[in-house]
């Protein structure tokens, strides 16, 4: 949504007020303001997804992991069993 308004400012820079009108504020600089609104439902529910999808990670990088130091044991094993060939 979209809407005019003419603002004044106060000395440090910050919104001191808004007027619909050029009339009932002189020396006051026309804007164009635009309203979004919040859902702060969808918001909620946008940080619980994304919340899961980190846990999930977390469980993969875990396994993986696990994984990785069984293969790397295994991998001992192996060079440990060439050794002895020679």
């Amino acid at each position: 949504m979209l809407f005019k308004y003419f603002v004044e400012f106060d000395e440090e820079g910050e919104i001191k007020n808004f007027y619909k009108s050029k009339n009932e504020c002189k020396g006051c600089k026309e804007y164009l303001v635009k309203l979004i609104p919040i859902d702060r439902k969808q918001t909620n529910e946008a940080t619980k997804e994304l919340e899961q999808q980190l846990t999930k990670m977390d469980n993969i990088a875990v396994e993986l992991l696990k994984k990785g130091k069984k293969l790397n044991t295994e991998f001992d094993k192996v060079v440990k069993d060439l050794r002895r060939i020679r």
